[in-house]
C-alpha cells in the first residue's frame, strides 16, 4: 500500500518534562532519533508520531484523558492514517527513513475516559518509530511509505 503525508509540526523535547520546542527542521540520527531530544538514546521509542486527526481531537475535548499532557510527539503528520502505519512499515520523512516500531499507550485505570469505557486515541493510534537512516527533516516534508526502488540504502 502506497500513501503519502506532509509533516506540519517538528517539536524537541530537551529534558523529560520540559516543553516542547517547535523546529522548522531537526536532524534525525541513525538508531538514536531527533537530534537533541531526550528521547534520542537509541530503543525502539526513539521518535512520536501523532496525526494531526487525532491531535486535533485530543485539543477537543472538554475533559483531557490523563496520558494527554504525557504524550507529545515529535512528528505531527497530515493525510496519513495511522492505521496503515503498523509496526515493520517503514516510510521516509525528509532525507531520513523511519521504522514504526510500535504503536499504542498502556491505558491507566486512573483515566476518566478508561473508567468511562470511551475510546481514546493514544490507546492504538499513536505511533512509535526508530530512526534507520540519518537525514534532515523539514516542517512542510513529505511523508511516504519507503521504496528500496528509490536508490536508498537502509540498515536491516
Amino acid at each position: 500500500m502506497i500513501f503519502q503525508g506532509i509533516i506540519v509540526k517538528l517539536t524537541r523535547y530537551a529534558a523529560k518534562g520540559a516543553p516542547g520546542e517547535a523546529l522548522e527542521s531537526a536532524q534525525f540520527l541513525d538508531g538514536l532519533g531527533m537530534e537533541g531530544d531526550y528521547h534520542a538514546t537509541g530503543g525502539e521509542r526513539q521518535i512520536s508520531l501523532l496525526s494531526l486527526e487525532e491531535r486535533q481531537w485530543m485539543d477537543a475535548q472538554t475533559e483531557p484523558g490523563l496520558c494527554f499532557g504525557r504524550y507529545r510527539e515529535n512528528i505531527l503528520l497530515d493525510g496519513i492514517p495511522s492505521a496503515v502505519l503498523a509496526p515493520g512499515v517503514k516510510i521516509t520523512a525528509g532525507e531520513a527513513v523511519l521504522e514504526i516500531s510500535d504503536t499504542g499507550k498502556h491505558c491507566f485505570e486512573a483515566c476518566h475516559l478508561y473508567r468511562k469505557g470511551q475510546s481514546c486515541v493514544l490507546s492504538g493510534r499513536n505511533l512509535f518509530a526508530k530512526v534507520i537512516r540519518s537525514g534532515l527533516v523539514r516542517t512542510g516534508d513529505g511523508v511516504e511509505e519507503f521504496s528500496s526502488t528509490n536508490g536508498a540504502n537502509e540498515r536491516e
